[in-house]
């Protein structure tokens, strides 16, 4: 054992690279103790590993070279105590940041797994879907252009971390009057809908009731190609005895987020319903 180490000594020692400690040393971070006087050579104490130690854990929980210096600079309790509580919120907070983004995009991932199957296409199903909240600006969008715009204002009034990219909340609220005078390429009041927790003004939400939907997906675009899948669910709810209850939903489900395939962009609508009340003779 010895009190002196090179620079390569003290770096295996701490796990560290030797230009870690040589940048520690030109910033006044860390220096070696010893000068040789003769040679120049510079040497570090083997008393000093605690304080390097201290350097190397400070980083870790991700403190700048400049805040660690001012962590060393005349060190008490009470500072030492105060730098590492404000350092714990804010890491507390990125893992606040990181669970959420991990929720979403755990959820996107089930979520496109169940969505990719090509015989649910064109066919009319009936599903339970609870009620939703829905953040919109409820204004109709006429054109791809105001799509663009509507949703980039809808994107900039959400908190959460990548909010909806392929997250089958994107969508457009088609009027049950424009369905049932077979306007289907009417405009449209573009939503998204909200997460559960997210804190809504009342001017921009709409609550949609949950019940019973009648439900069609198909290849499109967001504002086209809806009229088809549109005739052929009405015509379904007819002959099956059902009937509309309120406006429609057409909900964004594979976008251009996931695909470069036009073929593979899919919307689904959904209708809420009812059953006809039988006549009793």
């Amino acid at each position: 054992m010895k009190e002196k180490l090179t620079i390569s000594e003290m770096a295996k020692l701490r796990g560290m690279t030797t230009e870690a400690l040589r940048h520690y040393d030109r910033i006044d971070l860390f220096k070696p103790q010893y000068v040789d006087p003769y040679s120049g050579y510079r040497y570090y104490s083997i008393f000093q590993y605690e304080i390097l130690g201290t350097i190397k854990e400070l980083r870790q929980i991700g403190m700048s070279t400049h805040e660690i210096k001012q962590y060393f600079d005349q060190r008490n309790f009470k500072k030492s105590l105060d730098i590492l509580k404000t350092k714990h919120a804010e890491l507390l907070s990125k893992v606040n940041e990181l669970a959420e983004l991990e929720e979403n995009i755990r959820e996107k991932i089930v979520y496109l797994g169940e969505v990719n199957r090509d015989d649910e296409l064109h066919e009319v199903s009936f599903r339970e879907i609870k009620s939703r909240k829905l953040m919109t600006l409820h204004e109709k969008i006429n054109t791809n252009l105001e799509l663009c715009y509507g949703v980039l204002r809808l994107e900039s009034m959400l908190t959460e971390k990548a909010p909806i990219l392929a997250s089958n909340r994107l969508g457009i609220i088609i009027e049950e009057t424009d369905i049932r005078a077979n306007r289907y390429e009417e405009p449209s009041v573009i939503f998204v809908v909200a997460k559960d927790r997210a804190k809504i003004q009342e001017q921009h939400l709409k609550i949609i009731p949950g019940g019973l939907f009648a439900c069609i997906r198909y290849n499109g675009e967001l504002l086209r190609n809806r009229s088809e899948s549109l005739k052929k669910l009405t015509n379904h709810l007819e002959e099956t005895g059902y009937h509309m209850i309120g406006d429609a939903l057409q909900i964004m489900q594979v976008d251009i987020t996931i695909t470069d395939n036009p073929n593979e962009i899919m919307f689904e609508i959904q209708v809420p319903v009812e059953k006809k009340a039988s006549l009793n003779l």
